[in-house]
């Protein structure tokens, strides 16, 4: 009766450790995935959501490998936890991070970094148009089933890496470069028919002041690349929903890529 009791008592342990670690997991995720990760949400909400989701899982989860309960190794299986949560909410919150960069860069041209404010939310100085960009994208990663995406690479990752098993993700330092290129590559294009806008009218500019030095262009510069950037901004609108649209497609295509190549 001893033994089974140690045994009920072991097998107990045992699940509210990978009840743990699977907490880990997902408040890792909290952490870097779009609107979770954003400092307006309170940490006991998202403490809550990531146990409410934990707790759900723990009945459909696949058998775990034997656990050696050793401090050093329920360290590191936690450290492992970490980076696997927070690697996928940082590749899900790319295509937001690309739109925030390509507002910035126009911003910058446009002239309206000289109104930015802090926000203690987002610890930083968000740009006008890279919110209005990072908005954008978040409505279509709601739409086209971003949450579902995540939840599928999330069940995924612990069934291609164990929760108890000691294994580290195969990230290559390669395939980090390739994903934060193509980011950068999604920035400028959909920056880019705002910037070659502004870029004519700068030519347009320059060639004013050398065929009429009497006229202020810098004075006159600043109002006219408003007008030219706010103009182009909402002409070129659709299609920068249609790249933000396909972005966060081939996006839900990549995380999942990405989860399963995680494996070693």
């Amino acid at each position: 009766m001893v033994s089974l009791d140690a045994a009920a008592l072991e097998q107990l342990f045992q699940l509210v450790v990978v009840g743990g670690l699977a907490f880990v997991r997902v408040g890792a995720l909290f952490l870097t995935a779009p609107v979770l990760s954003h400092g307006g949400l309170p940490l006991l909400f998202r403490a809550s959501l990531a146990l409410v989701i934990v707790v759900g899982m723990l009945p459909a989860l696949p058998p775990q490998p034997p656990l050696e309960l050793h401090p050093w190794v329920l360290l590191l299986l936690a450290l492992k936890e970490a980076t696997i949560g927070a690697l996928i909410g940082f590749l899900s919150s790319g295509v937001l991070s690309a739109a925030r960069f390509a507002g910035g860069l126009l911003d910058m041209d446009i002239g309206f970094q000289t109104a930015l404010l802090f926000d203690p939310n987002l610890g930083g100085f968000p740009t006008l148009v890279g919110e209005f960009f990072a908005f954008a994208a978040l409505m279509l990663f709601f739409g086209l089933g971003g949450v579902e995406t995540l939840l599928v690479a999330l069940t995924e990752s612990i069934r291609l890496l164990p929760l108890t098993a000691l294994t580290f993700p195969a990230v290559t330092a390669p395939e980090l470069v390739r994903w934060v290129g193509a980011l950068t590559a999604l920035a400028v294009s959909i920056a880019a028919p705002v910037m070659a806008a502004l870029f004519v009218s700068l030519w347009g500019l320059a060639l004013l002041a050398r065929t009429a030095p009497q006229i202020n262009i810098f004075m006159l510069s600043f109002s006219l690349k408003a007008a030219i950037g706010i103009g182009m901004l909402f002409v070129s609108v659709p299609l920068i929903v249609v790249l933000l649209r396909t972005a966060v497609q081939v996006l839900q295509q990549e995380v999942l890529l990405v989860v399963r190549t995680l494996a070693p």
